[in-house]
């Protein structure tokens, strides 16, 4: 009976991650496709900023300091896919550019 219990859990989780799994795939085409989009886009329309936001989380207001602070959440479709560079390392790679612009050259 144990061992029952055990494997029917088993199975409930393998189906839960497979679930994951195909969502991730489908979000991944949608990604893929939406980037195939922008390749000569010419303005950024509504259709194309919800391909790329999963999820909006608009949290209750802060007065505590008198004045409102609101924070949200944006979530991307493929923000873990794509590890987003700090401030600090924006400005290390613009230093590095100015300092070397020929290495950073790019022909079309």
């Amino acid at each position: 009976m144990k061992e029952q219990k055990a494997l029917t859990r088993e199975v409930s989780d393998s189906q839960k991650t497979l679930q994951e799994a195909k969502q991730k795939v489908t979000d991944l085409r949608l990604l893929l496709r939406t980037l195939r989009e922008l390749t000569d886009i010419a303005e950024l329309t509504p259709a194309l900023v919800n391909s790329l936001i999963e999820r909006i989380e608009v949290h209750n207001n802060d007065k505590s300091s008198g004045y409102c602070y609101v924070r949200v959440d944006i979530y991307f479709t493929a923000a873990e896919m794509i590890d987003i560079p700090t401030e600090q390392e924006i400005l290390a790679m613009m230093k590095e550019i100015r300092e070397n612009p020929q290495e950073f050259r790019f022909v079309a």
